[in-house]
């Protein structure tokens, strides 16, 4: 990082060389149906493999006049809240061929690094028009996540749910012999149930018996008080899906063997760092002409927080008009738009990305909720200024103020 700012930074933003020609850019609508498909390089992986694949294609390009722009995400299924699994691709011509996308992220990173929760989610792909936005449909590709992994939805697999047992009830002494049963439906299924402590493996057992159970003994389980689990894993993932029991709480109370002492021990520890540093402090616009659209990237902010609060924080943005350098003409600071990342470099907490949306006015870039904001974040952005088409060519600048509190 070349500068290191406390709670408050400035950046020149852009320099933006205006030619004649093009054309102007655009809001966009809500969802409505699927494009068709995306056909992803792998059937599956970790929720952690960065990328969290190599790529995806269409099933089709995007429809006619909606080729200017195209974006890959990731979110919940049958919802509007996607995360960018890779940046955005601005070359056009999307509508003219089915359209290739290669994520440069994993699966937890286009969620601020927060590992999804089981279940299941849609890759989609969305195509944008200049004057009218995004299409209001997507191609879609359902994935399920399980116990860390994600896979392909088989839609003709037969559905799934385990339920799981465990005796005696707890709580119980170290090394007492715990029995998990885990009971799969339908009784049909084949396959095998990973039980889980947190996300520690336990062990795993085969179904077996008419009434398709999974049975594991175990006195090795820790002290102390945590969630069990049982994940069914089927033989055939054509033939069933996967399901994951709803976590039961457990105690192994008492004393290690041979008995415990205790000592005191104190450590005084004082605040660390509330910071706020860019990797560099201008950026060029590309591709300017009059009435068309200039691009390029905010460069990297990293957030330190470590002042051992979790008080939560948020870093917003604001951009004035852009201007020559003599001031003779103007550009709205509204023509610019910024799409937002975010990530955890380490550390325990977690970040959001702020919305897409134009700059004129505060935006928020980033931010982490009261009680999940400890650790050193990264936020960044794609940036696109559409240029009105009165506008002078010339050399325009504004300077974006970056606020962290």
């Amino acid at each position: 990082m070349s500068a290191r700012w406390s709670a408050r930074a400035a950046a020149l933003l852009a320099a933006v060389t205006v030619a004649a020609g093009g054309l102007v850019a655009v809001a966009s609508p809500a969802q409505a149906a699927p494009l068709g498909t995306i056909t992803l390089s792998q059937s599956g992986g970790s929720v952690a493999d960065r990328p969290m694949f190599t790529s995806g294609t269409t099933s089709a390009p995007c429809p006619s006049g909606f080729g200017v722009n195209a974006q890959l995400r990731i979110g919940p299924a049958g919802s509007d809240a996607f995360q960018n699994l890779a940046r955005s691709l601005d070359a056009g011509g999307y509508d003219t061929a089915p359209v290739l996308a290669a994520p440069n992220r994993s699966f937890a990173d286009a969620l601020g690094g927060t590992p999804p929760t089981d279940g299941e989610w849609w890759v989609v792909l969305e195509c944008y028009h200049l004057n009218l936005g995004r299409h209001p449909d997507r191609f879609i590709t359902p994935v399920t996540v399980t116990g860390g992994n994600w896979a392909l939805k088989n839609e003709t697999a037969v559905a799934t749910t385990t339920s799981l047992a465990i005796t005696p009830a707890s709580p119980v002494d170290p090394g007492t012999e715990v029995t998990l049963t885990a009971d799969v439906e339908p009784d049909a299924a084949t396959g095998t149930v990973e039980f889980r402590r947190e996300t520690v493996t336990i062990g795993s057992a085969p179904v077996t018996g008419a009434e398709a159970t999974a049975t594991l003994t175990t006195t090795s389980l820790p002290i102390g008080t945590y969630s069990i689990t049982a994940t069914f894993v089927p033989t055939d993932s054509s033939a069933f899906q996967s399901s994951t029991s709803a976590p039961q709480p457990y105690t192994i109370a008492g004393e290690s063997p041979g008995g415990s002492v205790q000592q005191e021990i104190i450590a005084e520890i004082a605040p660390g760092p509330f910071t706020l540093a860019l990797a560099s402090t201008a950026v060029l616009l590309a591709g300017g002409t009059v009435g068309g659209t200039a691009s390029g990237d905010l460069p990297q902010a990293e957030v330190t927080d470590l002042r051992g609060s979790s008080a939560g924080w948020a870093l917003t943005g604001q951009l004035p008009d852009f201007t020559t350098q003599l001031g003779t003409a103007s550009i709205p600071a509204a023509s610019l738009s910024w799409d937002p990342t975010a990530g955890r470099a380490r550390g325990p907490g977690e970040v959001a990305a702020g919305e897409g949306a134009d700059l004129g006015s505060a935006r928020t870039l980033c931010s982490a909720a009261a009680s999940s904001s400890t650790g050193v974040f990264e936020c960044g952005a794609a940036l696109a200024l559409s240029i009105p088409a009165s506008t002078q060519p010339g050399v325009y600048l504004a300077t974006l103020t970056l606020t962290l509190a």
